[in-house]
């Protein structure tokens, strides 16, 4: 980036204006920092996308790989997907027999969220988010459906699960993923673009 000239209008002895002294040359770890910072404000949702893309991936590849006879793959597969789920049995799908990598309330989740920031990311990142109201009545079902079976209250059901689930997994990508994109605009904005907009703004007073 050029550095900017000095004010003409400046008076020697006096030291210029912070706005017009000139910057030094970046280093080669600096830039590649900057290079970085400007991939990851580009592509963080298709970043988290793709994450949760893979998980959902491992998870259903578990019960065909078993079933093909390569459990040398399908085991170490299935307990590392431990970490982010119970695996309890009698709440899992199976396929051919063989138990998915995430247990129903699980995979609804993941799978909810993988194909809500989908929906985000094709939309280039310009899908509205939800008010947080909303967001929370989304959280609610799954909150009181896994409450009252921990408690030995009541059993939940497989549709329960996916459907308290889905709403979860809905809920959380719609509301967090706007609302980052609009933070990281507020600050990647420069504040003389903003001082500009404020300035077009009609007065309501």
């Amino acid at each position: 980036m050029a550095t900017q000239s000095f004010n003409h209008n400046h008076q020697p002895g006096t030291p210029p204006p912070p706005h017009v002294l000139p910057g030094r040359s970046k280093s080669t770890f600096e830039r590649w920092i900057d290079r970085g910072g400007d991939f990851l404000t580009e592509y963080w949702a298709l970043i988290i996308t793709i994450g949760l893309g893979t998980l959902v991936a491992l998870a259903i590849s578990v019960p065909f790989l078993s079933y093909l006879g390569l459990d040398s793959i399908a085991k170490p597969i299935f307990f590392s997907l431990h970490y982010v789920c119970a695996q309890i049995p009698s709440h899992s799908i199976y396929i051919f027999g063989h138990q998915l990598g995430l247990c129903e309330r699980n995979f609804s989740i993941y799978t909810s969220m993988f194909l809500t920031s989908l929906v985000f990311v094709l939309s280039k990142k310009q899908m509205r988010g939800i008010p947080w109201w909303l967001w929370i009545l989304m959280l609610l079902p799954m909150a009181w459906d896994g409450t009252t079976q921990m408690f030995g209250l009541r059993e939940s059901d497989m549709l329960l699960r996916v459907i308290t689930g889905t709403l979860f997994g809905v809920g959380n990508i719609w509301f967090a993923l706007p609302l980052m994109q609009k933070s990281l605009l507020e600050t990647t904005v420069p504040p003389q673009v903003k001082a500009l907009s404020r300035r077009g703004q009609p007065n309501l007073q």
